[in-house]
């Protein structure tokens, strides 16, 4: 079992977003919202295997499939947290708000439309490795974000700090159960090549990138705000 060290990953990745599901009734929601909109993201580990890792799968599907079940649990587990840590730990709630400016499902298809977009572009012609690619076009988006809407500002930076040091403490649980998985799985040499407290620099990217855009997604596109719980 310990072999399948990406399924290891995947489930440590699902227990944040699985307690705060437990404890918070009024961010399941979102979290299942959030899980299905992430799905897609789980068929682009051809991206990133094996130019910049390459961990055990079952059934050896990425060699077939170009993704493995795995990447569907991490990314459904990565979307749970990081869509939450927010509102979780701050203890904010998500307050419906009548913002006249367009309709949920075109702006999901805008912003669906501008990830095939970047990916493409960076991918194809800035030469970029999506290890880099994906956080670029995620800081991108986020950026957007609150550059429309200036409340999710806070929240967007808060989201990424609390989601990175999330990421960061289940690396190191990982850590403990494989101590060199790092430097045998991660070809982190080929890039910057820098570790903090043994974690890749590129991990602790990704997860503030994904933590900020995934803490504004649910409130834009479902026109809510963030408000204190008294």
């Amino acid at each position: 079992m310990l072999k399948y060290n990406f399924l290891i990953l995947s489930l440590i990745f699902s227990v944040p977003g699985i307690l705060i599901y437990f404890f918070r009734k009024d961010l399941r929601k979102p979290m299942r919202i959030l899980a299905i909109c992430s799905l897609p993201f789980g068929f682009t580990e051809f991206l990133f295997y094996p130019s910049y890792w390459e961990p055990v799968f079952l059934f050896d599907l990425v060699n077939y499939l170009g993704f493995g079940i795995e990447d569907l649990i991490f990314v459904m587990g990565l979307s749970a947290f990081t869509s939450t840590a927010y509102p979780f730990f701050l203890k904010r709630k998500l307050i419906a708000i009548n913002i006249k400016n367009g309709i949920s499902s075109l702006k999901i298809l805008f912003l669906v439309l501008a990830c095939c977009f970047f990916f493409v572009f960076l991918l194809d012609v800035w030469k970029i490795p999506m290890i880099y690619g994906a956080p670029i076009l995620m800081i991108l988006m986020s950026i957007g974000i609150m550059g429309i809407r200036n409340d999710l500002i806070l929240p967007g930076l808060l989201g990424g700090l609390l989601s990175t040091v999330i990421y960061a403490f289940l690396c190191l649980v990982l850590l403990l159960i494989y101590p060199d998985l790092f430097q045998l799985t991660w070809h982190t040499e080929k890039f910057i090549n820098r570790n903090i407290y043994g974690v890749p620099v590129e991990e602790l990217i990704y997860g503030f990138t994904s933590g900020s855009i995934a803490t504004l997604f649910y409130p834009f596109v479902f026109r809510h705000r963030y408000e204190k719980i008294i």
